[in-house]
C-alpha cells in the first residue's frame, strides 16, 4: 500500500512544485488547524527577482502574482482529490488576512513545521535551497504522512541584509523562535504602507516591493544558480 507521501507527491509529480513539506500539527490549537492533523506545505521558487536597487519592476509583479495563482489552483485541486480518496482536507488558500495581516495558520508557521525552513528577520520564510525567493501554501488533512523534523530557530545569524535595506525600516533585525511575537521582528503597518507606496506606479498593492527577499544571502545564491 502506498505511504500517504507518496501519493501526495504522485498526485503533484506534474504541478510543477519546488518544494513539498509533510508537517506534524498534532501541537497547534485543533481549532486553528480544523480538526486535522496533518499539514502538506507547497512552494514555488520564483524565477524572476525584485529590483532591489530601485523602483519596482512589472515583470516581478506578473511573477509574483503568477506563482501565487499557480499554489492557489494546485491547494484547491490537492483538497479535490484527497476529498475524493475519502479523506478530510481543508485548503489553506481559502483563509484571508485580518487587520493585521495575519490569518490563524499561517503558511509560513506549516512551511517551519514541515521543515522547509525558518522564518528569516524580515518573517518572511528562508529555505537552503531557494532563499526566500518562495511562495507558499497548503492543506491540511487527516491522511497519515510521514513528518519532518520542525525547525524552530533562525539560521540567519549575524546577517542584517534585510534590515538595512528595508526601505521602511520596518524589521528589527531580532532573530526568530518559536513562538517569538511578530512585533519584535516586524511592523506590519510600516511594511504594508511602503508596499502600497512602492506599488502606486503599477497600481498595485501587492508584491510590489520584495527588496527582503532579493538581499537575502540564500536568495542570491539561488539566482546565482539560476543563472548557470
Amino acid at each position: 500500500m502506498e505511504s500517504g507521501n507518496t501519493i501526495i507527491q504522485d498526485l503533484l509529480k506534474d504541478k510543477d512544485i519546488s518544494l513539498i513539506g509533510f508537517a506534524d500539527l498534532s501541537e497547534i490549537d485543533p481549532e486553528v488547524r480544523f480538526g486535522l492533523r496533518y499539514g502538506i506545505c507547497l512552494a514555488v521558487a520564483l524565477k524572476v527577482f525584485p529590483n532591489v536597487e530601485g523602483a519596482p519592476t512589472y515583470e516581478y509583479f506578473e511573477e509574483y502574482k503568477k506563482v501565487s495563482m499557480q499554489l492557489r489552483e494546485v491547494s484547491f485541486y490537492l483538497e479535490e482529490k484527497l476529498r475524493e480518496m475519502g479523506y478530510n482536507a481543508y485548503s489553506l488558500a481559502r483563509e484571508h488576512q485580518d487587520a493585521q495581516y495575519v490569518t490563524p495558520l499561517p503558511f509560513k508557521t506549516l512551511a517551519t513545521r514541515a521543515g522547509l525552513g525558518w522564518i528569516g528577520k524580515s518573517t518572511a520564510l528562508v529555505t537552503r535551497e531557494y532563499g526566500s525567493a518562495v511562495r507558499l501554501n497548503g492543506v491540511l488533512t487527516d491522511l497519515p504522512l510521514e513528518t519532518a523534523e520542525p525547525v524552530n530557530g533562525s539560521f540567519c545569524g549575524d546577517c542584517r541584509e534585510c534590515v538595512e535595506h528595508c526601505p521602511a525600516g520596518a524589521i528589527t533585525g531580532n532573530n526568530w523562535t518559536l513562538n517569538v511575537p511578530r512585533q519584535e521582528l516586524l511592523d506590519p503597518f510600516a511594511c504594508k504602507a511602503k508596499v502600497v507606496e512602492r506599488g502606486k506606479f503599477f497600481g498595485i498593492t501587492e508584491g510590489s516591493c520584495g527588496i527582503c527577499i532579493g538581499v537575502c544571502p540564500w536568495s542570491i545564491k539561488y539566482r546565482e544558480r539560476l543563472k548557470k
